[in-house]
């Protein structure tokens, strides 16, 4: 059976840690927005080439290669909505932009649920909120134990 470390940590390092790891959130936070805008434009001229690959591609395919519907506009009685499918092969389209991985995606349930980055940076301000008001020199380990999950 293991034992139980009991370690007494200086309480400032402690806040110091907390408040680096909120500053590298914020980065990463900021970094995945980036990347959410960048991937948007992408994948946006992405569909525009399909577009045109697949209109230029219409004329050429065999009728059992396309499907075209003819239906009313549902929203508005003076249009009629045509919707066409072309079958393209794959290799004359363009790669699909892959999508960037959120950092903080919230995972588990119950007991072991982890927020999102606004709970997550919730909950590490509102623990280095509580450690700054604490007049102990040092922090026991059962509070750096629940501190050190952020870390």
């Amino acid at each position: 059976m293991a034992k139980a470390i009991n370690v007494k940590v200086a309480r400032t390092k402690v806040i110091k840690a907390l408040e680096v790891k909120v500053q590298e959130m914020q980065n990463a936070q900021m970094n995945y927005d980036l990347l959410v805008s960048k991937h948007e434009s992408d994948y946006s001229d992405w569909k525009n080439k399909v577009a045109q690959i697949a209109y230029a591609h219409l004329d050429s395919v065999k009728d059992k290669q396309k499907t075209i519907c003819v239906r009313n506009a549902w929203h508005n009685d003076d249009n009629i909505r045509v919707d066409v499918e072309v079958e393209i092969p794959k290799d004359k389209l363009p790669a699909e932009p892959e999508a960037p991985k959120n950092p903080f995606q919230s995972q588990g349930y119950g007991r072991n649920y982890i927020g999102g980055f606004e709970d997550r940076l919730a909950e590490i301000q509102n623990a280095i909120r509580v450690l700054s008001m604490s007049d102990e020199e040092v922090v026991s380990t059962s509070t750096y134990q629940s501190v050190s999950r952020y870390l």
